[in-house]
């Protein structure tokens, strides 16, 4: 039995002591529910997470701190309300850490992601650990990840090279926010584009410095990944609208095909600095008006979709933050804030690695067995 288990840490056999039996009684309710769903599409259930960056505990999903904040969520207070808002759930305090746990389920210490990555990083995560894509794949699932996957730009550390049949992604953080002509001219950052500069009398070899990055790529399990679009804004602008569709789309063929899926969409648009052509919330930040007009609105197209092809009842939907707000030197007009919890991203305080998750079984959640909003395990 020892060797089929998932090894724990110490806390979780602690709390497992202090509630094994009410976990064990609703472990045997929610399998009992799997076991009739199983019965009804012939399926196991399928899987859309969503996970997006850098937000406070209760920015979404919490209609009263909407109305203190300036704008809405309403797909996510649907969630929320129908589902399950876990209020005592941990990331890791930055990007790359929590992308890598939620794939693994191992901390960054474990899976050597503990970095966040920036352009040019020559690594990534390793072949050798398992991801979920790669599980799921193996139980009949069909995978498909895109947006913004911040796990490593090189070969083995592709999604598509990690369990996931179907890829866009951008291999680093939202790069294009500094990665630009002025942001070199700024120096915010320094080398990202050589072309800019004039040559440096100095340099007597140019073949020994890697030059050039990649914004985006794209790919099929078992192929090489190939580049998608370029490093000009132009292309990061369309890059998060083809990822919708795509997303969509793969649904939409999954559902089709009569295969269970796992869609994963972590969006790149919270963090775009990018503002909206017109001012569209009393919020005034990027994060309030993309988040309400891109994210949570797309959330609210895949419950739509999921609802009109019949799957509804047999898909969980999963979406949550990567970590806490930027409060350290944010950039102006992006609208983070604490609220509740000290800190932010990068701290080890509960601001850091403390947001609001949800989960809902869109379209017949009250047929599931109920799980208290603040279940320890979270």
């Amino acid at each position: 039995m020892a060797e089929n288990k998932i090894v724990h840490d110490a806390e979780y056999y602690i709390l497992y002591e202090q509630h094994r039996e009410r976990w064990d009684a609703e472990d045997k309710d929610l399998d009992a529910r799997l076991a009739e769903l199983r019965q009804k599409y012939g399926a196991p259930p399928n899987i859309v997470h969503i996970m997006w960056d850098d937000m406070a505990f209760g920015d979404a999903g919490i209609p009263v701190i909407n109305a203190l904040r300036g704008f809405d969520t309403p797909n996510c207070n649907r969630m929320a309300e129908e589902g399950i808002l876990f209020g005592r759930m941990y990331t890791e305090p930055a990007c790359t850490p929590s992308r890598a746990a939620v794939l693994t389920g191992r901390h960054p210490v474990r899976n050597g992601m503990h970095t966040v990555a920036f352009p040019i990083e020559n690594s990534g995560i390793s072949s050798n650990e398992v991801t979920s894509a790669e599980v799921l794949s193996n139980a009949g699932y069909a995978t498909a990840f895109y947006g913004k996957w911040h796990l490593g730009d090189v070969e083995e550390s592709y999604p598509h090279s990690q369990g996931f049949d179907e890829t866009l992604f951008i291999p680093y953080n939202q790069v294009l926010i500094l990665y630009n002509q002025s942001g070199e001219g700024a120096n915010a950052v320094i080398g990202a584009r050589p072309e800019t500069m004039p040559d440096d009398p100095y340099q007597l070899d140019k073949t020994f410095v890697p030059e050039g990055w990649v914004m985006a790529i794209e790919g099929k399990k078992g192929e090489l990944g190939h580049e998608w679009g370029n490093r000009e804004m132009e292309d990061w602008n369309l890059l998060e609208d083809e990822c919708k569709r795509r997303t969509l789309d793969f649904i939409r063929r999954s559902a089709k095909a009569k295969k269970p899926f796992y869609a994963a969409y972590w969006p790149n648009e919270t963090l775009s600095l990018a503002p909206l052509p017109e001012r569209k919330t009393p919020a005034r930040s990027v994060l309030g008006e993309r988040f309400q007009y891109g994210t949570d609105a797309f959330i609210g197209q895949v419950m739509d979709e999921l609802e009109a092809l019949g799957i509804a009842e047999n898909t969980l939907l999963v979406c949550h933050a990567d970590n806490g707000p930027m409060v350290h030197d944010p950039p102006a007009g992006m609208g983070q804030s604490e609220i509740m919890f000290r800190g932010g991203k990068s701290d080890y305080w509960e601001g850091g690695y403390t947001g609001t998750r949800f989960r809902l079984v869109a379209g017949n959640y009250q047929s599931w067995p109920s799980r208290r909003r603040h279940d320890p395990r979270n």
